[in-house]
């Protein structure tokens, strides 16, 4: 099931009218039996200042006509008049879009002569059955107009279940009363909450902004809050699970904050998270509804989460123009969906898929202008006012520079809230803010909505002496689009890429052929690239994909006749038909064949189908061996295109009819027949998938790669790759956490009090009673021996004095007994070199190391993380969190850990992760460092970084040598995050106001979603160590320290051969040298230098002031670099 189908309330808000109603009622429900009792007054109020209104109504002057559900009763009227003047279904449902049809009745209550509140007491029953919408299809989804079960209460406007006068707004002041145990949620702000008197639950919904229709749900819930300013941040779940409740709290936060970074404040009193009882994805001005598996997905957190927060502003806020068009759901797709793969780097990727869409979807005939556009109830419809919207919106934003885009989209905001607004407003909005000369977008932004279709483009190149000219022509069958299309060219004399443009202007009659000059030399040219304009992609473009199938309006489908699973087959084939336009045939009808080569896209089902073969026979491999294993029990599914177009031929000569997409569905396991049926057309996507198991359940899914462009050109043989443009997104998700607590944390540490955290200081001891402190105070479970926080013990240094060390060791307890003795174990050291001891550069000693980033700043990420999960996490497996001593003078404290310094034995320990130097992020230098220790931790850093868009870069060895690799010795597999080697590495100068505090928080936010995950985790880890294995991580050895300085920073994440080093330290013995950025260690004093572990076993022997030869190779040549080292 795919979160693509999230539907959210319809933008298509009527206008409010003079006088504006307000609503009291008080409703009881009965979800066992299905009956509700409501007691409404309906008053009339001042619409000047809609967002500011209060609760007391004046007399309604006027007749009020309004619709009821049929199963509802009037069983007292106060004063006026009320009359029966229709019943039957009603096909103009306000709300969520599409719903099933109800019947109902409309009543009109007219007023007494002098004008009164209309009060009204109602009783029935609503208990309307969920059914499914679109079914077959790649939007198909279960949906009820309204319901009152012992499961759960859902009702909207679809369910006519109070007086709300037609096509009208309406604030309103409810008070919900329910079965004791059972929660409530609505639009606006909860003003009250309690259970009552005689047991029930009473709870009372205020909202002082105008609405298209009341919202009521409800279940029972777990209920988890926080709040960010003004603004109440809600989840109501129908399991206690703490832990997921703080990640939609976290980034409800983060996009709260990212929205009103860009847009202004958000608009709503709170936003909350409801569990609904069956499957759906909807959005609700101030709550989104989520199905119990949707809310799961891991996915859902940065894909449609953030669209339906972004709703509290279009649609929510600012109305649509019904007579004018839907804009919003482009505008918050484009703001929402496309912004989060912006982040990720992959906006190209999504637009593409934007395009491919409608190519897929939008057959001759399904098109339509955009100002026709009302909702989603298609492939065709989201294609156009989804894809084709979000498009305009990327062009304009490209030609006014995202600050003007910005800016114009503020003054709308604010121009428009609690109004209705057309395209045409916010046209006139983007234009008062453009900087852009003589470019009119109002006149634009008419001719992309008021015409159906897309630009389909033919370019030809001509090479000249003195000059190289383009002409790119529109070839499509409706008139010329306005538009500035992106040309990406090289020369003979340069591989940079220069960037041009083909314009069609936006004047009355725009041209369909423009020629322009590229100048002298150019050997390649790429039309529009990263897929910026919104245009008909062409075949080589994009891979086939089952979207184009499912998109088709003259498919074929055939059936294995002599499959012992035909008959489950054919249940799929009709589902499909009676959904889209499918023919269904077996493959033993004489006309099979013959329908198949006059079909335009054909699926074939079952292993044994003999027909399918031919069209196969050439079909791509599908790009993973586990996938065509023959173990494995699932579906193998091919897109592909039997003929391909010639790049000759003028692209307005060929009819698309020309074209064949065929796709094989197999499946050995009989059982996943039905289930993929309902599922295949949600990875519309996807040229090919492989699925497991009985449910059937995903596990490989991916496209064919791209053939090339008929808008691209090379006199090159092999024509060059052209790299991704690094461009700045319009936004990004705000922090999950403050940074500023854990700068305060490392402002406390670093302070010269604590002497440098120097083992044996007085100052390492404040530091130890200050985190001892902390622990308590979270509540984490002392855990050092004795039942206490501080496990203390003396090591003899080399003169032989005693020095006190100091752990801290703090458990939040697990609950799963049988996991008791597995913890997952998080360390940070606390010690640093005090003043210069014991690895001291030479010339720093005696002077005050603060050691801010090594390791104020893993101590800060540590106890913030372990503050967070005490509060919001129950794992299954303890998670014990350790502030050590002794680290830098030979992990004196992780050895004292693992050998009797904690409550239990950690020989049974399911991971480690060291926490040491995070304080310097950059993009791509947030390293884990030890992730070949157990075959999970590579995907565990990709699957993090997928669900947080925090990218790590998994290192698989472990040059680093913190705490975590004493466990590496028992065999446990254990990691270390950093960010990196910098200048003040061990140096005086690693001070606070160095510290990346932005970088902390991603830094605490990663390690959040790791612990949450590991802490649930039943399985152990599969660790590698000492397997012999490439990837394996080798125990480490007894070793001394180094002795000697070189200067150089390995690239961690490289993969080698060698060393490559990725900076060199100024005024450093490496510098001197002339090593470089980039150079490539191969040998030291001719040994080879296979890898980091192999370098830093080499630098152990070195000795001060005695020349070594190094042997690097730089830009492909091998070069001879003497060095001298000093005293380290």
């Amino acid at each position: 099931m795919l979160i693509s189908w999230l539907l959210t309330v319809s933008c298509l808000i009527s206008a409010p009218v003079d006088p504006l109603k307000h609503l009291d009622g008080k409703v009881t429900l009965m979800p066992q039996s299905g009956v509700m009792t409501l007691a409404v007054k309906l008053s009339a109020q001042s619409p000047e200042d809609p967002g500011q209104q209060g609760t007391s109504g004046t007399r309604l002057s006027e007749a009020v006509e309004f619709d009821l559900h049929s199963g509802l009763n009037v069983t007292h009227v106060g004063s006026g008049t009320l009359e029966l003047i229709s019943e039957g279904p009603r096909d103009n449902d306000p709300g969520i879009d599409p719903r099933p049809e109800i019947t109902r009745n409309r009543w009109r209550w007219s007023p007494p002569e002098g004008g009164s509140a209309m009060e009204l007491e109602i009783v029935g029953k609503i208990r309307e059955e969920r059914r499914e919408i679109g079914a077959g299809s790649s939007r198909s989804f279960s949906s009820t107009a309204g319901t009152i079960e012992s499961e759960g209460i859902f009702l909207a406007g679809s369910s006519a279940w109070v007086p709300q006068p037609v096509n009208e707004m309406i604030t309103f002041d409810l008070s919900v009363v329910l079965p004791a145990g059972w929660g409530s949620v609505s639009q606006g702000r909860r003003t009250e909450h309690s259970p009552s008197d005689d047991g029930f639950s009473f709870s009372r919904w205020i909202c002082e902004t105008p609405q298209e229709e009341i919202y009521l749900v409800a279940g029972e819930y777990f209920e988890y809050q926080e709040r960010i300013d003004d603004v109440e941040l809600m989840a109501f779940l129908r399991q206690d699970e703490p832990a997921l409740a703080a990640k939609y709290l976290a980034a409800s936060q983060q996009y709260i904050r990212m929205y009103s970074d860009m847009l202004g404040p958000y608009p709503q009193p709170k936003f909350a998270l409801v569990e609904n009882f069956w499957e759906t994805g909807y959005g609700m001005p101030s709550f989104t509804l989520l199905g119990p598996q949707v809310i799961r997905l891991p996915f859902i957190l940065r894909s449609s989460y953030p669209h339906e927060i972004l709703h509290d502003y279009w649609g929510n806020s600012v109305y649509v123009d019904v007579d004018s068009g839907n804009w919003c759901e482009g505008l918050t797709a484009y703001m929402a969906d496309h912004l989060m793969k912006e982040v990720d780097g992959l906006g190209h990727e999504y637009r593409r898929d934007v395009l491919r869409k409608y190519g897929s979807y939008v057959q001759e005939g399904q098109d339509f202008p955009l100002i026709e556009f009302r909702s989603r109830h298609s492939g065709a419809t989201e294609a156009v006012g989804y894809g084709k919207s979000l498009m305009l919106w990327h062009m304009i934003r490209r030609e006014m520079g995202d600050e003007s885009f910005l800016q114009g989209l503020r003054d709308f905001y604010q121009q428009f809230r609690y109004k209705n607004a057309s395209f045409s407003d916010l046209a006139n909005c983007l234009q008062q803010a453009s900087a852009v000369e003589n470019w009119d977008i109002p006149n634009f932004m008419e001719s992309w909505t008021t015409n159906s279709g897309a630009p389909r483009f033919r370019m030809q190149f001509e090479l000249g002496s003195q000059s190289s000219q383009i002409t790119l022509e529109q070839v499509q069958k409706e008139s010329p689009f306005p538009l500035r299309v992106p040309v990406y060219f090289q020369t003979l004399n340069s591989d940079r890429w220069q960037l041009s443009s083909v314009e069609f202007p936006s004047v009355e009659d725009v041209p369909r052929q423009v020629t322009v000059d590229l100048g002298q030399g150019v050997v390649s040219v790429r039309i529009d690239p990263h897929f910026d304009v919104f245009r008909k992609l062409e075949p080589e473009e994009t891979p086939p994909t089952l979207g184009d199938i499912f998109g088709t309006d003259q498919g074929l489908i055939v059936l294995p006749q002599k499959s012992a699973d035909l008959d489950l087959w054919k249940e799929v084939a009709t589902e499909w038909a009676r959904t889209g336009n499918f023919e269904v045939v077996e493959d033993g009808d004489p006309e099979a064949g013959k329908k198949v080569g006059a079909s335009q896209a054909v699926w074939y089902f079952g292993i044994e189908n003999v027909l399918a073969p031919g069209d196969f026979r050439t079909a791509l491999t599908i790009p993973d061996e586990e996938y065509i294993a023959e173990e494995v029990a699932g579906i193998r599914v091919h897109g592909t295109r039997p003929t391909s177009r010639s790049v000759d031929v003028p692209l307005d000569s060929i009819d698309d009819s020309d074209y064949r997409v065929v796709g094989w569905v197999t499946s050995p396991v009989a059982e996943a027949i039905p289930g993929l049926g309902r599922k295949l057309p949600h990875y519309g996507k996807y040229s090919y998938l492989a699925f497991k198991g009985e449910e059937p359940s995903n596990f490989i899914k991916g496209q064919w790669p791209a053939t090339g462009s008929a808008l691209s050109m090379s006199v090159m043989d092999t024509p060059p790759s052209m790299p991704i443009p690094e461009r700045t997104p319009l936004g990004k998700p705000g922090q999950a956490i403050n940074p500023n607590k854990m700068l305060e944390q490392i402002r406390w540490l670093t302070a010269p009090e604590m002497e440098g955290r120097g083992n044996g200081s007085k100052g390492l001891a404040r530091a130890v009673k200050g985190i001892a402190q902390q622990f308590s105070e979270i509540g984490l479970e002392p855990f050092a021996p004795g039942g206490k926080f501080v496990d203390r013990w003396t090591v003899k240094n080399e003169q032989g004095e005693e020095i006190v060390l100091e752990n801290v060791l703090g458990l939040i307890p697990g609950s799963n007994p049988s996991l008791s003795q597995q913890p997952v174990v998080v360390l940070a050291h606390l010690d640093h070199l005090g003043y210069g001891w014991p690895d001291v550069r030479a010339g720093n000693e005696g002077k005050l190391h603060p050691g801010a980033d090594d390791n104020a700043s893993g101590v800060s990420v540590m106890l913030e993380s372990a503050r967070t999960l005490k509060r919001t996490a129950r794992p299954q497996r303890p998670i014990l969190f350790v502030a050590t001593s002794g680290e830098e003078w030979g992990l004196k404290g992780a050895q004292r850990l693992v050998s009797g310094g904690s409550s239990i034995p950690l020989v049974e320990g399911m991971a480690a992760i060291s926490i040491d130097a995070v304080g310097r992020y950059e993009e791509g230098k947030f390293l884990v460092l030890g992730a070949g220790s157990a075959t999970e931790w590579v995907h565990i850093v990709r699957g993090v970084g997928f669900t947080t868009g925090i990218k790590a870069i998994s290192v698989n060895e472990d040059p680093g040598g913190s705490d975590h690799v004493i466990f590496h010795q028992l065999g446990i597999p254990g990691i270390q995050l950093t960010t990196g080697a910098h200048k003040d590495f061990h140096r005086p100068g690693d001070t606070a106001e160095k510290i990346n505090g932005e970088g902390l928080a991603l830094v605490y936010q990663w390690l959040i979603e790791t612990l949450g995950y590991l802490g649930e985790r039943v399985e152990p880890l599969t660790s590698t160590l000492d397997e012999g294995s490439d990837q394996t991580i080798r125990r480490p050895a007894s070793t001394g320290s180094r002795k000697v300085y070189l200067g150089t920073v390995p690239d961690f994440a490289d993969s080698g051969p060698g060393v490559r080093f990725d900076s060199v330290m100024p005024e450093s013995p490496a510098e001197a040298a002339g090593l470089q950025k980039g150079d490539r260690l191969i040998s030291l004093n001719g040994k080879v230098v296979a890898d980091l572990r192999a370098y830093s076993q080499l630098l152990k022997n070195l000795t001060p002031e005695v020349e070594i030869v190094l042997e690097i190779v730089r830009l492909g040549e091998k070069k001879t670099v003497s060095v001298i080292p000093t005293k380290k």
